[in-house]
């Protein structure tokens, strides 16, 4: 069929080729769309095939395309201009997909084919080359990315016998793919990409001298001017000619081909780019900041290949790779001294791109500027990076820059430090308030995490005290002033122009709450050394920022904004975690707010303070001696809090939403029930709302109809719960869970249908398939529950290990109403499955992931995916 279709397609091609008018166009135009729709159908239309084609007295199928692309089509005479133009994108095209139908791969039939392709590329046929010429001429766009994508199909799919450039036209292909990557519209430079990556694979030892360094050293300087910004770029709202999408998706692909060239290149490719660079004066701006763009692609390679010589250097050992690596470590080092060379005056010289380039290199070599600048060297770049934070194009990427600084220089600057009279605190505290003054919560984020780490790195207790205290300084006395705004403009009544000022300050508020959490958070690996009467290196920091934190959760307008108050307890959080001793004394008031916060707003990071906090007085003694609670005292606590907690979203979840309406709540709810079950069982079990809690979550597995985060925190925490003896517990909690271990097991009597049907049917097509592992591990929880509690031969029938537990599977695989979303569950594949799942609870928790692999694939034939064929793997096992 294959055959006869090609040869009635040749007839009327051949018939059509030589002109006649529109008619004769327009019949050539549907039969190359034709062949093109038949290539993609039928794999065995292949460069062989379309060879082979010739019949008597006519040229083959292969010759008749390649007339059309080539200068011969030139002297056909086409009846409009938009036939000459859907003539080389279907010609194109057809020829194209039968390029990309490989299963003549290998053959010689094939290798005939593709050297008669390469050899037309050159005078006087110019396949592809006529063609590219007339469409640019003609501006068809269109037919000029067909043409592309053809060139960069012929070459990819033969990468093998092009890279050895044994046949003529070999040298000729890769310049013209060169001259497309080089070309301004983006479909035309796109597909060429892919050429030079299956390049990268074919060993040099097996290529073409002309097509390693002298090839690539060609590519970079065309990927070069290919990702720069228009001269006359301004903004990506005044750009007309080029797309941001456009520009980006460029610049990202191009980087995986930049570093194939370095891994070529090695020093050589930095060496180009920073002459380019150091000459920033006089390039044009575009140029150099496409130069910058370039080195930072290779940053993290290189940087590893100044660490290699590095390392090779230390153990006396001289190689290529260490004298390369000198080089790059040479040439970097130069650059940066010209970039820096007139220090933050130079910044507002710079063009806001150039400069945003420059901070993107100087953090993307931090490693190497840590390893060979003096300590001098590197606050001159902070100082550098500090100037540059306050132009906008240039100010996240300086916030990146100067996180990527102190981490590469923490021991370095801490060691300067150590010297008598040095103060880094000034340093890190320049570099705060620098962050501070964009009011971007990243960049703010960003440099806090630097200089916290920078701090923890000083060794000595006091001195990291007061550096922390420094650093916090700026951003507490921001906090107070935009608290300070917040209480005096929301006393004014029915101003607009208040509550815009209310809003902007709570924003500016809750991100300085951000700042203080992230120097809280990386002082975790700096607690006191343990020197008795030693303060902790926090302790500054939060004697000054405590009555800030306590002021905004007395303030009704900061609770009732939910950024702020997440933001609040996310900082409480910190120090429960960081600092448990010193929050100890203060726990039962700041339980009370959290408490009043969550009636107020049922904001789910008030649940997720109370998780983070029974966490903490589990893990940290300091923390339950601190407030005052022993163990009985600690579970009374945590019993009434959840008491309470459960009692407040009941009522949230059944009056004012529903659970599918504030999945946040639900997710923080159950996760904090899990906390509660892993870390104060003691706490959980006793609780009056217990039986509630359950049902709830049962209730939750329909109610939030499928939404990911809240259904997989309501599964986890029925899995752990019912399959609590599979935990790896403390003796202690098992103990505990072992006391109530009969009221599990009624609610899992009571409830034990509702959830099989729940997971049966999401399985088999009610829920999300990224689901299908929480719900098949709740399953066989219930299932190895169940069997392992049921005492040996108490089973009335031999194959079913627990009547009662069959007999929910039976339900569950034969309620219509859960198989509503498929026709493919047949009794048969039901019971097959229950006997499966039920052989594999026999075996206990060794046979957990094949219980879940075997519900993966029973969803997959519900779905139609897989076929019964699947479950015979495990009836044989």
């Amino acid at each position: 069929a294959s055959d006869a279709v090609m040869e009635t397609l040749q007839i009327a091609l051949s018939g059509y080729i030589s002109g006649g008018g529109e008619q004769q166009d327009a019949l050539l135009c549907l039969t190359l769309n034709t062949l093109t729709k038949w290539a993609e159908a039928c794999k065995k239309v292949t460069l062989s095939s379309l060879l082979g084609s010739a019949m008597l007295g006519a040229s083959s199928f292969l010759s008749q395309l390649v007339a059309l692309l080539s200068s011969q089509s030139q002297q056909r005479q086409w009846s409009t201009a938009k036939h000459a133009e859907d003539a080389i994108i279907k010609s194109s095209s057809a020829l194209n997909a039968c390029i990309e139908n490989t299963s003549d791969f290998g053959t010689q039939s094939r290798r005939t084919a593709v050297a008669s392709l390469l050899a037309s590329i050159t005078s006087p046929t110019e396949f592809l080359v006529s063609p590219l010429k007339t469409a640019e001429m003609q501006q068809w766009e269109d037919a000029t990315v067909a043409l592309s994508n053809l060139a960069s199909t012929l070459a990819r799919e033969e990468i093998d016998e092009i890279s050895a450039c044994q046949l003529p036209g070999c040298s000729d292909l890769i310049e013209l793919l060169l001259g497309l990557q080089a070309h301004p519209i983006h479909n035309v430079a796109l597909p060429v990409l892919e050429v030079w990556l299956a390049l990268q694979d074919i060993p040099t030892s097996d290529r073409h001298p002309t097509l390693a360094e002298p090839l690539y050293m060609q590519l970079v300087e065309v990927i070069l001017n290919r990702v720069s910004y228009p001269p006359t770029f301004v903004s990506w709202e005044e750009e007309l000619d080029l797309e941001s999408s456009d520009f980006d998706e460029m610049r990202r692909l191009c980087a995986d081909v930049l570093i194939g060239a370095y891994y070529l290149l090695r020093s050589a490719y930095l060496e180009t780019l920073a002459n380019i660079v150091m000459a920033i004066d006089s390039h044009d701006w575009e140029v150099v900041e496409s130069a910058l763009f370039c080195m930072c692609a290779v940053g993290r390679e290189a940087c590893a290949r100044v660490k290699s010589m590095k390392n090779a250097a230390s153990s006396g050992r001289d190689s290529p790779v260490a004298a390369d690596g000198e080089a790059t470590h040479t040439g970097l080092t130069q650059v940066v001294g010209i970039i820096c060379a007139g220090g933050a005056a130079g910044v507002p010289r710079r063009h806001p791109l150039v400069l945003s380039g420059i901070v993107s290199f100087l953090g993307c070599y931090s490693t190497v500027w840590a390893s060979s600048c003096p300590a001098q060297s590197m606050i001159e770049i902070l100082a550098y990076l500090s100037a540059a934070i306050s132009i906008s194009a240039a100010t996240e990427a300086a916030g990146k820059s100067i996180r990527l600084v102190l981490i590469a220089s923490a021991g370095k600057l801490a060691k300067a430090a150590a010297s008598p009279g040095a103060d880094i605190s000034v340093v890190l505290t320049q570099c705060m308030e620098a962050a501070l003054s964009t009011n971007n919560a990243k960049v703010m984020s960003n440099v806090a995490e630097g200089c916290a780490r920078v701090s923890v790195q000083l060794r000595d207790t006091s001195k990291t005290r007061s550096t922390l205290s420094a650093v916090a300084a700026p951003t507490i006395l921001r906090a107070r002033s935009a608290l300070d705004a917040i209480i005096s403009s929301s006393s004014i009544q029915g101003s607009g122009q208040a509550a815009g000022q209310v809003d902007a300050a709570s924003q500016a508020l809750a991100s300085y709450l951000g700042v203080l959490r992230e120097l809280i958070r990386f002082c975790d690996s700096s607690s006191s050394t343990g020197i008795a009467g030693e303060s902790h290196v926090l302790s500054d920091v939060l004697a000054a920022a405590w009555p800030v934190l306590n002021d905004i959760s007395s303030h009704p307008n900061c609770r009732a904004n939910e950024a702020l108050l997440s933001g609040l307890l996310d900082v409480h959080s910190q120090l429960l975690s960081v600092v448990p001793a010193l929050i100890g004394p203060y726990f039962k008031d700041l339980i009370t707010f959290v408490v009043k916060a969550y009636e107020e707003s049922f904001c789910p990071s008030a649940l997720a303070y109370v998780s983070a906090a029974v966490e903490s007085f589990d893990t940290e003694e300091s923390i339950g001696a601190a407030a005052g609670l022993d163990e009985n005292g600690k579970e009374s606590i945590f019993n009434q809090l959840l008491s309470h907690l459960c009692q407040c979203t009941f009522t949230y979840v059944t009056q004012t939403k529903r659970p599918n309406e504030c999945p946040q709540v639900i997710t923080a709810l159950f996760e904090m029930a899990q906390r509660y079950l892993l870390f104060c069982p003691g706490a959980l079990c006793p609780c009056p709302e217990f039986a509630s809690l359950f049902a709830l979550a049962v209730a939750c597995l329909t109610e939030c109809k499928g939404e990911v985060k809240s259904t997989r925190a309501t599964l986890i925490f029925l899995t752990q719960l019912i399959g609590w003896k599979h935990l790896r517990l403390p003796q202690a909690k098992t103990t505990k869970l072992t006391q109530f271990s009969g009221a599990i097991d009624n609610l899992l009597a009571q409830h034990g249908e509702a959830i099989t049907k729940s997971c049966i049917g999401s399985l088999s097509g009610g829920a999300p398939q990224i689901l299908w592992p929480s719900y098949s591990e709740c399953l066989f929880s219930i299932m190895l529950h169940i069997i392992s509690s049921t005492p040996p031969g108490s089973s009335s029938a031999g194959d079913e290990p627990n009547p009662l537990l069959c007999t929910w599977l039976r339900s569950a695989m034969t309620d219509s109403s859960l198989m509503a979303n498929t026709q493919n569950i047949t009794p048969e594949i039901g019971n097959s499955v229950i006997k499966i799942l039920c052989d594999l609870a026999k075996e206990g928790t060794k046979s957990k992931q094949k219980a879940k692999m075997a519900l993966m694939d029973f969803g997959k034939i519900a779905k139609g995916e897989a076929t019964t064929d699947a479950l015979l793997a495990y009836s044989m096992s």
